[in-house]
Order: structure tokens, then C-alpha cells, then sequence
């Protein structure tokens, strides 16, 4: 059996695909790839490249499909892989050479569900490490994973890409865990969310080798973030409670951090100071001491959840300031 198959969802990415098929090429553990490119119906040149690869590398499978998102061509690509384990990059980033072979040893050497690791943000500003909120090595079994990686990931994203794990193909497979269609953002965290309740060991990597191309200004980052926050927050608190964390601990804890997120989206998207959105927040919900330290406003913003997200949604339609705090 081949002992990795990765999945690349392909869309007009003519531009970066061949320096991401290239970092493939270069990985200490390609002779035990399976690449599987699914090119989403792309309207530039990525086909003819993708093609072309193949003729090359007898370890390449290419789908061709109708253009119907990222969700529905890693699903395509899940169908097709036949490794023990799956991993997921996107078309135009880049690798460590040595990437996969962490990932894979940590995965086999403990008997994982999935192995994890840290990511690099290559945007145009410069690269940005985001490392582990785990110790290296560190393995998370049963119970633990609810209450040390789920309930993490309540309050950081950082493991909400699929691109920074392996994860065992049977665990996907068996339980028929897919990416949601029907969400066109934050897919990746309620693909993730849904694997974890099936999980029995999951294990931590010691590298930020996966390196993320995000060209886009940093409103569009914040942009993207609220939209993220506000189209999945059903969703996400009803599979937080499937994993059997507290309703009410899951509600306080999303509180916080939205409304840490509210203050930067305020500040990027409409261009107000830091400090004035932090007046403007204050001067509405009457919270001296949420400025000072956001651990003494756990009972208030679990008090007045509603009402932090109604703000968080008015200013990502992008309200004026005064008609955003009006919805208070």
C-alpha cells in the first residue's frame, strides 16, 4: 500500500502550481506519494500542466471535474487516494523537502489518527511563523483530545487547516467524514471537528516546513477571518458539543474570542485607531476592566454573547462606526 497520498485542489492556478508540483517532486518520501492534482474545471493553463505532470510521474493521478469549489475537489481527490494516510496541499504553496517524511514517521512510529505541525504564512509583508501549541512529540489520546486539542481550538485557528496533518485514510474513510459543500469558508475547521470524535491518538510535529502563500492585504485577512467567524458559528458550536464539551463553556470561551476579534476586524476593516474601537466597545457595553484584561470579562461576555456577535455582524457588513454601535 502506498504509505501517503496527498490531494491538490486545483483552480486557475497556472501562476504557482508548478513550483507547489516541484516542492512534490522534491520530498524525501516521493517514491512512497500518491499525488492526486483535481483540477476544479480551471480556465487557464493549470489542466494542460497538470497533465503534462502526470506523463512524467507515474505516482500522479489527475481528475478533471466541472468547477464546484475547494470542498467537492479534496472530497473527489478522497475517493480516489489510496494511502494509509491523506495529506492536503493547495496549489500554490510550497513545502520543506523533508515535510512529509516528519509528518509520516511521527503518524507511523505512535499509530496515529493524524499527525500535526506548525505552519509558515508567506505573505507579502514577509513570512510569519506559526508554531505548535503543542510541545514537539507531544501525543494526545482519548479523552485528552476533546480537552486539550478540541477545546483549543476554541480560541486558535491554528489547526484548522487540513494542510498542516496527515490523517489516517481509514479514519476519514470509515466514518465518512467529507468536507462540507454547502459553506464556501471554513471548511477546513468543521472537516477537522468532525474527525476528532473518531479519534483515539493524535500526535505533534516539530515543524512550520508547510509554507502558506497569502498575497491578500491584511483587511482582506480580517475580511476573511470575520467571515469565517460568522458563517460557521452554528455549525461549530454544535460539533464542539458532539465532542461532549459544556454548551455554556463553549459559548463563554467563542465570546472571548470573538470579541478580542471584534477589536482587530474594527480597527482593519473600517479603519478606526485601536483605541477608538476599544472606546467604542467600552463606551457600549460599560466594561472598564474587559480593556485591561480580558480574563475578568469571562461572565460579562457570556452575559452579552448576543450581543457581541450582533456588533461583530454589523461591522462585517460594513456599517458606519454609528450604525454598527446602534445595533446595541
Amino acid at each position: 500500500m502506498v504509505r501517503l497520498s496527498v490531494i491538490i485542489p486545483i483552480y486557475n492556478a497556472e501562476k504557482f502550481l508548478p513550483l507547489c508540483l516541484d516542492s512534490m517532486t522534491k520530498q524525501t518520501v516521493f517514491a512512497d506519494m500518491e499525488l492526486i492534482l483535481v483540477d476544479d474545471g480551471s480556465k487557464d493553463g493549470s489542466a494542460e500542466i497538470c497533465d503534462a505532470f502526470a506523463a512524467e510521474h507515474p505516482n500522479t493521478v489527475v481528475v478533471h471535474q466541472p468547477n464546484g469549489g475547494v470542498s467537492r475537489a479534496r472530497n473527489a481527490g478522497i475517493e480516489k487516494a489510496q494511502g494509509r494516510y491523506i495529506g492536503f496541499c493547495d496549489a500554490d504553496d510550497t513545502l520543506d523537502k523533508d515535510y512529509y517524511e516528519k509528518l509520516l514517521l511521527a503518524a507511523e512510529q505512535t499509530d496515529s489518527d493524524f499527525s500535526f505541525c506548525g505552519m509558515t504564512f508567506d505573505r507579502t509583508e514577509g513570512k510569519r511563523e506559526q508554531p505548535l501549541f503543542f510541545p514537539s512529540a507531544t501525543v494526545v489520546e482519548n479523552e485528552e483530545i476533546v480537552a486539550k486539542f478540541a477545546r483549543k481550538m476554541l480560541t486558535d485557528g491554528q489547526q484548522n487547516s487540513v494542510c498542516c496533518k496527515v490523517i489516517r485514510r481509514n479514519l476519514i474513510m470509515e466514518n465518512h467524514v467529507r468536507f462540507p459543500t454547502d459553506i464556501r469558508i471554513g471548511e477546513d475547521k468543521i472537516f477537522v471537528l468532525s474527525l476528532l470524535k473518531f479519534c483515539r491518538r493524535i500526535v505533534s510535529v516539530d515543524s512550520k516546513g508547510y509554507y502558506y502563500r497569502d498575497v491578500g492585504s491584511s483587511a482582506m485577512h480580517s475580511n476573511k477571518k470575520m467571515e469565517v467567524l460568522l458563517s460557521t458559528d452554528e455549525i461549530e458550536m454544535n460539533l464542539f458539543t458532539s465532542l461532549g464539551l459544556d454548551f455554556d463553556t463553549v459559548r463563554c470561551e467563542k465570546s472571548v474570542f470573538l470579541f478580542t476579534e471584534l477589536a482587530d476586524f474594527l480597527q482593519r476593516e473600517l479603519q478606526v485607531s485601536c483605541k477608538r474601537a476599544k472606546l467604542s466597545i467600552r463606551e457600549n457595553f460599560g466594561c472598564d476592566e474587559l480593556m485591561k484584561k480580558i480574563d475578568f470579562a469571562v461572565p460579562f461576555v457570556q452575559a452579552n454573547y448576543g450581543k457581541i456577535y450582533s456588533l461583530l455582524a454589523a461591522a462585517f457588513q460594513k456599517r458606519s462606526m454609528t450604525r454598527t454601535m446602534a445595533v446595541l
